[in-house]
């Protein structure tokens, strides 16, 4: 089963998500914290153990939310789900624009793991080195837990998966939201957290 967060572009729906029940992003009330929200393309490698997408690991993309302008927290427009709304930059939006045309592009015909755009907090290229570790993997592969990553050490792995979106096309509008299973003090942390490192 799939376990993800929705991501939906607001200049029309491009990216759609896998089924499943999604869990609340554990959170706890702690001082707002810099968090690097990291985009990754999924990449084949027959060593690589997550349950997330079997038999590839994550490569990043280098779009970060340095790329971004401002994230904000709000309800959506049916009024019954936090979301967080956010702008990339110039440089961003032209990035995410080839992200998502090379997702579509690496399997037109249907979903394949590589039409999927991995959105993480503070993923590494440390933590992608050792994807070979199923129980690594699959712990990095839950939904974030803002607490644990306040936490975190060097010894310590915590979930870092904000979505695993589905590209359903290419994407240029350069406004985005993040949506799901977010309750209003997550969706303000996380928002807090990108504005942390965003390029405002």
């Amino acid at each position: 089963m799939r376990r993800l967060l929705s991501f939906a572009c607001i200049a029309g729906l491009a990216i759609a998500c896998g089924s499943g029940a999604v869990p609340n992003a554990t959170v706890t009330p702690t001082t707002s914290q810099s968090l690097l929200v990291v985009y990754a393309k999924w990449v084949p490698d027959g060593n690589a153990k997550s349950d997330l997408e079997p038999g590839y690991r994550p490569a990043l993309t280098g779009l970060t939310s340095h790329d971004m302008q401002r994230a904000t927290a709000a309800i959506d427009p049916s009024g019954t789900h936090w979301i967080v709304g956010f702008s990339f930059t110039p440089r961003g939006r032209a990035l995410f624009t080839q992200l998502t045309h090379d997702n579509v592009a690496a399997c037109p015909s249907g979903a394949c793991a590589q039409r999927h755009l991995g959105t993480w907090l503070d993923l590494t290229q440390s933590d992608i080195d050792k994807w070979d570790d199923p129980t690594y993997a699959g712990t990095l592969s839950q939904p974030f837990d803002l607490d644990c990553l306040a936490r975190m050490t060097a010894a310590t792995a915590c979930p870092k998966l904000v979505t695993d979106a589905l590209t359903l096309q290419e994407i240029t509008g350069g406004n985005g939201e993040i949506g799901g299973a977010l309750t209003q003090q997550t969706a303000n942390r996380l928002a807090d957290a990108i504005n942390a490192t965003s390029h405002s």
